[in-house]
């Protein structure tokens, strides 16, 4: 024990050197641990406040589009059912008119001049299959005609709903 002895008192300096370093080195890792772990931690608080932003933007977003859908639906069959209940078709030789309830059948306009002939078909053309063209009345594609332009319509103004519900202009 007697060298075990002299060797640390005639080295003292150089091992408590090296104890202070070994000290020193677990400190500066413990330090830069932390604040790695800082780091990180404030990284996962920030991403998960952006995926909750996200996430709240999305259902804002879907809230938004169903309530328009539902609007112009609702818009929709509204309009549909005034137009349903229109007065027919009214038919005085070869001129037909619908008119709106407001208006009095006694004053119709008046037609200055009809139509001499029905323009020739081009060469190309395909000829309708028989059971179609006898199915389909004058008052059937005038009802299909006002309800496809009030679609037309309706989806135009869900469209101009859900751009300034996103924020982008409507063209």
């Amino acid at each position: 024990m007697n060298w075990i002895t002299r060797f640390l008192l005639g080295h003292w300096g150089l091992i408590l050197g090296g104890f202070l370093l070994l000290m020193a080195l677990i400190f500066g890792i413990q330090i830069g641990q932390a604040r790695v772990q800082r780091a990180w931690d404030a990284e996962k608080q920030q991403s998960a406040l952006i995926q909750a932003k996200q996430e709240q933007h999305v259902a804002d977003t879907l809230h938004a589009q169903r309530t328009i859908n539902q609007e112009i639906s609702n818009e929709f069959q509204t309009k549909k059912g005034l137009l349903a209940g229109l007065r027919p078709v009214l038919r005085g030789g070869d001129i037909g008119l619908r008119i709106q309830p407001s208006q009095d059948p006694v004053s119709l306009p008046i037609v200055s001049t009809t139509a001499t002939g029905v323009a020739a078909a081009p060469a190309y053309a395909v000829p309708d299959s028989a059971g179609l063209a006898t199915g389909i009345s004058c008052e059937q594609l005038v009802r299909d005609a006002a309800e496809t332009t009030l679609m037309v319509l309706e989806l135009q103004q869900w469209h101009a709903r859900q751009s300034a519900a996103d924020g982008a202009p409507a063209p």
